[in-house]
């Protein structure tokens, strides 16, 4: 008898989404907080010395906030749900090792104090999310595997799109590095190995239904 693969189900109440990620958002959390080593700054390449810090993105890369769970909200059955749970789990799985064992952060202040709204931004973000988990980009990865999901559905333009913004917005909003980046995009390719080797092969023998 193989283990149920069906963990979570599509909710009447859009917040539930956000609920089902609790358990995720508190090891991102402890994992960028708690460090087994002091954080390092990388070299900047001559793309991250080059690209400019584009202010009026910053509430594009808060977006994801919501953008991730309109993407849950979008799946078509608990099937999919439950490959994004997993997946997006796993994701955080494997950046999480990096951000114990080889945590990075990015020089934000040297961008950020030039307006008051960028200030109050930083000020918040660093509040929300502590600046020691830069590689890989969790956000590239998770929006990449968004966007792998929108495809060929209704609104798969907007997501696509949507998504995209978040990933370029890593950059030039001055929150990640280009190495992150790549990194992320690494990340979400091994994930979509990961369903192929593991997650397809436990729905067919669990036989699970949407």
């Amino acid at each position: 008898m193989s283990l149920d693969y069906i963990l979570v189900k599509k909710p009447r109440c859009f917040l539930v989404y956000y609920l089902y990620w609790v358990p995720y958002t508190l090891v991102y959390e402890a994992t960028n907080r708690f460090l087994l080593f002091p954080p390092i700054e990388l070299e900047f390449t001559w793309l991250d010395a080059h690209l400019p810090f584009v202010s009026f993105l910053v509430p594009v890369y808060v977006s994801y906030l919501l953008f991730g769970c309109l993407i849950l909200a979008n799946s078509k059955d608990n099937r999919e749900l439950n490959d994004l749970f997993y997946l997006t789990h796993f994701q955080l799985l494997v950046c999480a090792l990096f951000f114990v064992f080889f945590p990075v952060s990015f020089p934000r202040h040297e961008y950020y104090a030039g307006s008051a709204f960028t200030k109050a931004f930083l000020d918040f973000w660093l509040w929300f999310d502590a600046p020691n988990n830069c590689f890989p980009s969790l956000h590239t990865a998770n929006c990449a595997l968004a966007i792998h999901y929108s495809l060929g559905k209704k609104r798969q333009w907007l997501f696509c799109i949507w998504g995209g913004l978040i990933i370029v917005s890593t950059v030039l909003c001055k929150q990640h590095y280009i190495v992150d980046l790549a990194a992320g995009l690494c990340v979400y390719l091994l994930s979509i190995r990961f369903k192929e080797w593991v997650l397809d092969p436990w729905k067919s023998a669990a036989g699970a239904v949407a």
